[in-house]
């Protein structure tokens, strides 16, 4: 694996088809130490004051009584984060990788978030599509494993090939995700792909393709970092809706991540960023 080639044809070719690539071992440690500990610091402020601000994000968990499970902080790419998230997201072979998968279309990350199922109330992802309309595939989430993901303790869990139907509002289609669930939930519909994975880890996934991930009742932490890409072709074709209305904005924020890196970096080949 180089720098300039991070992936294989055969790679960006199953993900085409399948809408989603498990990349073992993308990550090296060295990039994983500060975001571990960050992340957890984040983690703790959330348990420790759940009105923290709205970025920090909870769920109920009627089976235990936590009645506020917390599962989720957006916006780790914001100023007042710690700039490890930016760090991460600006490490070169991950953002060639991006740059292969998207055809080489200019592109930015417009959602970034830390996503995490904590010890025995871990909450679940219900089967989904990403909540985006996309006009031009390539548009999908990088999703960064800081830890073992197991069947355990929740892993991802994915229908093959069901991004190829496009993205099917729920309110307008609501018996789509059935048609491929078999109204099973995300631990036992039959057809589906458990894709366990390890520290360091990559998995890319389409925002159409249908995932979802079970509850976490063993003693495992399961966290992941998220950062979702949007490219310019299919943005010119969006016109005003979300995400891709932010994508002036989230060029910024890559822009500004690169260029942070590459202070911190200087003996290191950054990504070349496009100006316009």
């Amino acid at each position: 694996m180089t720098i300039d080639i991070p992936l294989t044809q055969s790679q960006l070719d199953a993900f085409v088809r399948d809408g989603f690539l498990h990349i073992p071992g993308f990550i090296p440690e060295s990039e994983l130490t500060q975001p571990d500990s960050d992340s957890m610091e984040l983690i703790d402020r959330g348990l420790n004051d759940p009105e923290v601000d709205d970025r920090w994000l909870y769920q109920d968990d009627p089976e235990t009584g936590q009645d506020h499970c917390h599962y989720r902080i957006n916006g780790i790419l914001k100023d007042d984060m710690p700039p490890s998230f930016r760090m991460l997201m600006a490490y070169p072979p991950l953002l060639k990788a991006v740059s292969q998968l998207m055809n080489g279309d200019h592109f930015a990350t417009s959602v970034h978030s830390l996503v995490f199922k904590l010890p025995h109330h871990g909450v679940p992802a219900l089967w989904h599509q990403d909540p985006v309309r996309i006009f031009r595939f390539p548009v999908f989430n990088v999703d960064i494993y800081l830890d073992e993901a197991t069947t355990e303790n929740g892993c991802l869990r994915v229908f093959p090939g069901s991004h190829l139907a496009g993205y099917q509002n729920p309110r307008h289609h609501p018996e789509f995700i059935n048609s491929w669930t078999g109204g099973n939930d995300e631990a036992s519909a039959s057809d589906a792909v458990a894709v366990p994975t390890q520290r360091g880890d990559v998995i890319v996934h389409a925002t159409s393709v249908i995932h979802g991930s079970p509850w976490n009742r063993s003693a495992d932490l399961r966290r992941t970092i998220y950062y979702h890409f949007d490219h310019r072709s299919d943005v010119q074709l969006a016109g005003q809706r979300w995400p891709q209305a932010v994508f002036d904005e989230a060029v910024a924020v890559t822009r500004k991540a690169i260029e942070y890196r590459a202070s911190q970096h200087p003996s290191e080949q950054p990504f070349v960023y496009p100006t316009i």
